[in-house]
């Protein structure tokens, strides 16, 4: 017996994807998240982002936007960056998904809030092929380049890195230890 033949693909998606950006997704902690200059980090986010075995970075807030902010231009290295927007998208940014406009990068349904991501969005495209998912057969996996982002600044000034190892384990999560502000 033979496989179904794969259905055809909208050529508005191949081309999305061949433009596709480059994103910088991070985890955000809201100040009602901190408790005893304390947060808990779910252990669903550590495994989700990869990092279980490896590093976390702290980066403050409002001095990121700033940097980011500066690059997000015209010529930038920026083509947009903030907080990802859980909710229904309205039928402007859903006719914008289908036909490839990438306004709509920091739109996610809600049942992905949990992620409470913050998302960097590069002005360059990286390569991006279709592969084949070994876990779902007749189905395609998206596997993208690496990019760098030049903010030509150094975020050493108002961030920190922390070995997951490290963190103190707690109910589902982990417990990070946050740098008091002055």
């Amino acid at each position: 017996m033979t496989a179904p033949p794969a259905p055809a693909k909208d050529i508005r998606f191949i081309e999305a994807v061949e433009r596709s950006r480059s994103e910088i997704c991070m985890y955000t902690v809201r100040k009602n998240d901190i408790v005893d200059n304390t947060v808990k980090i779910p252990m669903r986010m550590i495994q989700e982002f990869g990092c279980a075995d490896g590093l976390i970075g702290i980066v403050q807030y409002d001095s990121l936007t700033r940097l980011a902010d500066r690059h997000t231009t015209d010529n930038g290295n920026i083509y947009a960056h903030g907080p990802i927007s859980y909710g229904v998208p309205g039928p402007k940014p859903i006719r914008e998904i289908f036909e490839g406009i990438p306004h709509n990068l920091v739109i996610k349904t809600p049942k992905y809030a949990y992620q409470k991501e913050y998302r960097i969005i590069g002005s360059r495209p990286v390569e991006c092929r279709l592969l084949p998912d070994e876990n779902h057969p007749g189905c395609k996996i998206e596997k993208y380049d690496h990019a760098e982002l030049d903010l030509s600044s150094s975020l050493a000034d108002f961030s920190r890195k922390v070995s997951v190892a490290s963190l103190e384990e707690a109910r589902d999560g982990l417990v990070l230890d946050l740098p008091h502000q002055a």
